[in-house]
């Protein structure tokens, strides 16, 4: 559990989130980024930018991200490789979990989580959750000692939830529903030492069945289904990631969170940017920006100024 009381907690370290932390650490707040994953976002995932202001043609995404990092690092912020699950909204000082069993407290909240969480739901899932349908290994791992389980996915969050699955689970099936995955080469490195995982290429979980229980996955291409008692779901697509906020902020019909002036939330401190808002354009500087706007206002809210105020110094 974290000790220090941040004057801004960021979720998310995509595009907005460390743009943001750049300028609320250049403007002498103490900034800590969470980010379960680099490799698992929009920006992370791209192979080539060509589009980006002032950066040279054929830079990866990742490059990019990085680069943006080490900028924020530069004045002081803090990044953490931490997913978090749960937030603590009802007091003046903010709180952030993660699935380490962490705790965060920050005087604000800026939340950039993007909008890569699933975006349509397989056959069985909804009727199946709690019943073998889990979206978090770290939590439900361990009613799965000996069993056959699998997980779905092809970022990085996914196979560091295989590996970690594997020490409790007697047999990990890894679905990559392509056929490459997006994941630091170490991870995919470790994943050669454990001989209880199996990948699976190309492989799209089409239904999840059961009868009270997950018992099979039927999967794209195959005709028999396969048998697992429990599946682990890390897919992306082009909803907001906002799970993690339990309800505890106004959002739109179309699951995106809801902001007034300012980018602040429905919960005074809260702030939110980039692609867990609703846009019609999603670009890599179109968010970029949004963090950073939305930094000029955590600094007006914790200064108590009356406008937010352009860093030009």
């Amino acid at each position: 559990m974290s000790e220090t009381l941040y004057d801004v907690v960021i979720v998310g370290g995509g595009p907005a989130g460390s743009s943001a932390a750049i300028y609320t650490a250049r403007a002498d707040l103490r900034t800590i980024v969470l980010d379960k994953d680099p490799h698992a976002g929009a920006l992370g995932m791209a192979h080539v930018i060509a589009n980006y202001p002032g950066v040279r043609s054929g830079i990866s995404g990742m490059e990019l991200l990085l680069t943006m990092r080490s900028q924020a690092e530069s004045f002081g912020a803090e990044f953490a490789r931490e997913k978090v699950i749960g937030l603590d909204l009802r007091e003046h000082v903010k709180k952030a979990f993660t699935a380490s069993g962490k705790m965060f407290s920050g005087r604000t909240l800026l939340l950039a989580t993007g909008s890569m969480g699933k975006s349509s739901e397989i056959d069985g899932e909804r009727e199946l959750v709690g019943a073998g349908v889990s979206y978090c290994a770290t939590c439900d791992a361990a009613f799965y000692k000996g069993r056959v389980v699998a997980v779905a996915g092809r970022t990085g969050e996914a196979v560091e939830e295989a590996l970690m699955l594997s020490r409790f689970a007697g047999k990990v099936y890894l679905l990559c529903p392509s056929s490459s995955f997006s994941a630091p080469r170490e991870d995919m490195e470790r994943l050669t030492f454990q001989p209880n995982i199996e990948v699976m290429f190309n492989s799209r979980i089409t239904s999840i069945n059961g009868s009270g229980s997950v018992e099979s996955l039927s999967l794209s291409g195959k005709d028999d289904p396969l048998p697992v008692d429990g599946v682990f779901l890390y897919l992306t697509g082009s909803s907001p990631v906002i799970d993690y906020t339990g309800g505890q902020l106004d959002s739109t019909p179309s699951g995106c969170l809801d902001t007034g002036p300012g980018f602040v939330t429905s919960v005074p401190g809260v702030f939110a940017a980039g692609d867990v808002l609703c846009k019609e354009i999603k670009q890599a500087i179109i968010v970029a920006s949004e963090g950073c706007r939305a930094a000029l206002h955590v600094d007006k809210y914790l200064r108590g100024r009356d406008k937010a105020r352009s860093d030009y110094h």
